[in-house]
């Protein structure tokens, strides 16, 4: 008994099939970038609210609009712009034009040289810088 043999373009066929068999199907990239965007809203969910330096002296209000308020207590005026959130840093730019980059970690939103905390209430209410923004 003799095999008679196969063109080439048959067995590459069967050989692409049986490989197909072997690899598992692709998985839609559509619930990957639905994950990543949840994950986007998290740190900017985690951004938002008010933080203030461990001596109260310098408060930052984080809003969910993108803006920010920034008050310090020898300058009874608020500081105004806005605030970009990409992963766990932060960019500032101030209405006036001046620039800064900052991070979180681990509950700590640091600014330069500056570290910030969640304010808690009680501080938010003694604080030197309640007016109206």
């Amino acid at each position: 008994m003799s095999i008679a043999p196969r063109p080439l373009a048959q067995v590459l066929c069967s050989l692409s099939h049986f490989a197909a068999a072997l690899v598992p199907s692709a998985r839609p990239s559509r619930s990957l970038e639905i994950a990543l965007v949840d994950e986007a809203d998290a740190f900017e969910r985690a951004a938002l609210g008010r933080w203030a330096t461990e001596d109260g002296g310098i408060v930052i209000e984080l809003r969910p609009d993108g803006r920010y308020n920034k008050a310090k207590q020898t300058v009874p005026a608020w500081h105004h712009g806005r605030y970009q959130v990409d992963r766990s840093r932060l960019y500032f730019e101030s209405d006036s034009g001046h620039l800064a980059k900052g991070e979180m970690r681990r509950g700590v939103l640091s600014i330069g040289e500056m570290q910030f905390r969640r304010a808690r209430s009680a501080e938010a209410e003694h604080s030197v810088i309640q007016q109206d923004h």
